[in-house]
């Protein structure tokens, strides 16, 4: 990984890491700054070298037409809902905790609503581009792309990424 010291105003120091596995024509970012501990840090770095990875692992995006941001957007808000205020009741994004099979079912619905029900849902494995305890979640466009992110119980959805395809042709191992 090369590492790269930037000053970042305010005095913070951030360091920023392209990831070995970073597509050979690509770069792919990571930031981490000196608030954090050398844990938080570690764990930081970890999860962007396995979002490189799942990066150079993927097809490229289709063209324009093929993406469909509208409804990315729509199902990062609809599991914003049903995260943050289920039922319409209070906030609850300030809970974090890890995921149960109850999650993974409840995002699953929330996906079939949002017109995916081919979606493919389950709890974050070591190797997936997610922290530990998130749900990952794929589901494939018309045209060609993927949504595939994942969501944190108590923190919400990351926002809904589009991309293309992995090599295989899925959007998400199973």
């Amino acid at each position: 990984m090369i590492t790269v010291l930037v000053l970042a105003g305010a005095g913070a120091l951030v360091r920023t890491g392209i990831p070995h596995t970073a597509q050979p024509n690509g770069v792919y970012v990571c930031v981490t700054d000196d608030s954090q501990t050398e844990e938080e840090q570690a764990t930081a770095v970890a999860l962007c070298d396995r979002e490189a990875l799942d990066e150079s692992s993927r097809k490229p995006l289709p063209s324009p037409a093929g993406t469909d941001q509208d409804a990315a957007t729509r199902v990062w808000r609809a599991l914003l809902d049903a995260i943050c205020t289920p039922g319409g009741g209070d906030l609850i994004c300030r809970a974090p905790r890890p995921a149960t099979e109850a999650d993974v079912d409840m995002v699953r619905r929330v996906l079939h609503d949002q017109g995916f029900p081919d979606a493919i849902v389950r709890l974050a494995r070591p190797d997936d581009p997610a922290p530990a305890g998130a749900v990952m979640y794929a589901a494939a466009l018309p045209g060609g792309a993927c949504i595939a992110t994942y969501a944190e119980m108590g923190e919400g959805p990351r926002r809904a990424e589009i991309t293309g395809p992995l090599l295989d042709g899925g959007c998400l191992a199973p």
